[in-house]
């Protein structure tokens, strides 16, 4: 084989070495984008039910209020009860929207609200601390 030749075929195949590790690279990257929305989506769905529960609770809510306007007798500890749930639920909201605060790749400027890497130290529009 000739000298040109025998160049010519490992410098195709040195790039396409280099062509499939960026390939590879790409599909990895995917993959983790999607499954990072997955994974947004499961805990949007959980957000979901969680405030459908809410909105259960609060019409119970309602409810004894309006028999205790009518004078009806109610259980003494019935409304500390709906209002124990509620407290945990949103308890369980807040944990799952902070974790959905974590997955995104920027943070907000708690002064300006510009958008700012995870990894900055301080606000590029402010100069605010955001650590």
């Amino acid at each position: 084989m000739d000298n040109k030749v025998a160049m010519l075929l490992e410098k195709v195949k040195i790039v396409a070495g280099k062509t499939g590790e960026a390939a590879s690279r790409a599909v990895g990257s995917a993959g983790k984008a999607a499954g990072d929305m997955a994974q947004a989506t499961k805990i949007n769905l959980q957000i979901f039910d969680l405030n459908t529960e809410s909105e259960i609770l609060y019409k119970e809510i309602g409810k004894l209020v309006y028999d205790i306007h009518l004078g009806t007798e109610v259980a003494p500890d019935a409304m500390d009860g709906y209002l124990e749930q509620l407290d945990a639920l949103h308890g369980q909201i807040d944990g799952l929207r902070a974790q959905l605060a974590a997955m995104k790749p920027t943070i907000t400027c708690p002064v300006c609200n510009k958008q700012c890497s995870r990894d900055d130290l301080f606000c590029s529009a402010c100069g605010t601390s955001l650590k």
